[in-house]
């Protein structure tokens, strides 16, 4: 028998003899972007952009967050979405309605991370409803999670998550069902629906014109000088499309759009409408030298423009009033510091506490017994 390894040991032996693998990676994908870079802006794969800052943008920003503790013979939980209204004007800002909903309560043991994600969406949908109903609608409304409900809902195997899925999915489908014809730009002044994925297509669209898709692309882009670099890259994947596309845009850039419809997804995603019918259109951004490229999706597919998708990009620039790792669009960065404040909270706890001196004080019992007593008890 063997005497082992200590974990100290193990680990500090792993990352001096990663050290040069990794850096290696990462230098030889700078060099590969920086050798592709011109042939990707001469193809039309990075377009620049031009913010203006003067136009006023009204705004809506809807985040949402999950909690859980074990307890009770399974877990309590807390969704909460909350919506920050503001507009925008030559750097001036306008706070406008906040509005919120949550829901906490116990569920049983099972796949309780799914069906927490899911209860995010459905709290992310009835603000969704409230906003649409409004005389008045924001002119963007983003949402800080893929329009698209994640494929890893519908691959659970537990039979509560596959009930919520198909809520979730039949709520969903009927707002899109009736929002479609409200939406920019098959209606002139309509709404523009934009989601902010947790899990970005950072190699979108390189990768679909390394493999075969351009027909997924919206932007008209020149493909020859593209693929020439492409084929010249030996190691050229998925992996290293994504990192050359990380690092070639530059501030008040974007790259050329892509519709979902082009790149072959799961027949099961959900929204079936949205998926099918109304389309997305995605495309990367990056508002600052120090702000991370952010991807985006927006309702409407192959209905948008050039033009148009080049003043979407614009306009989520200029909502970006800071320049740091982390920043978004205003109303969804306060949205996001509020779901910070949330997590910080000790609210499961202090909720645990609470329903159990409720069961112990047997208020619960009394309450039941009430209009039940005998005359003179």
């Amino acid at each position: 028998m063997s005497d082992g390894q200590p974990l100290a040991q193990t680990l500090a032996a792993r990352m001096q003899l990663g050290l040069l693998g990794t850096a290696n990676t990462i230098a030889h994908s700078v060099r590969v972007g920086r050798g592709i870079a011109e042939q990707l802006k001469q193809g039309g794969l990075i377009r620049r952009v031009s913010p203006r800052g003067k136009d006023p943008i009204r705004l809506s920003a809807i985040c949402s967050i999950g909690k859980r503790a074990e307890a009770y013979g399974g877990f309590l939980y807390l969704a909460v979405a909350v919506r920050r209204d503001m507009t925008i004007q030559s750097g001036q800002v306008a706070h406008g309605v906040e509005d919120s909903v949550c829901e906490i309560d116990v569920l049983p043991y099972g796949d309780v991370r799914q069906r927490i994600g899911l209860k995010q969406y459905s709290m992310i949908y009835r603000l969704l409803n409230r906003i649409v109903k409004e005389p008045i609608k924001p002119d963007y409304l983003l949402i800080d999670r893929t329009l698209l409900l994640p494929r890893e809902f519908s691959n659970s195997d537990d039979a509560e998550v596959q009930k919520e899925f198909k809520r979730v999915a039949a709520t969903a489908g009927e707002f899109w069902s009736g929002v479609k014809d409200q939406l920019y730009p098959c209606t002139q002044g309509g709404m523009v629906i934009v989601g902010y994925p947790q899990v970005k297509r950072m190699g979108e669209p390189l990768w679909s014109i390394g493999a075969g898709r351009a027909e997924a692309l919206i932007d008209s882009v020149t493909l020859a000088p593209i693929q020439s670099a492409v084929q010249q890259n030996r190691s050229f994947d998925e992996g290293a499309a994504a990192r050359i596309m990380g690092t070639v845009i530059w501030p008040e850039q974007r790259t050329s759009a892509f519709a979902y419809s082009g790149l072959g997804l799961d027949e099961r995603i959900e929204p079936r409408i949205l998926r099918n019918e109304i389309d997305i259109a995605s495309f990367h951004y990056r508002s600052g030298i120090r702000t991370a490229p952010q991807q985006v999706e927006v309702a409407g597919g192959r209905d948008w423009t050039t033009e148009g998708l080049d003043r979407l990009a614009e306009r989520l620039i200029e909502a970006t009033r800071f320049d740091q790792p982390d920043a978004v669009p205003l109303p969804m960065w306060m949205g996001r510091q509020q779901m910070k404040d949330v997590e910080r909270m000790n609210l499961l706890d202090a909720y645990q506490r609470g329903v159990f001196e409720t069961l112990r004080s047997g208020e619960l019992d009394s309450a039941w017994l009430r209009g039940w007593e005998p005359e003179g008890a």
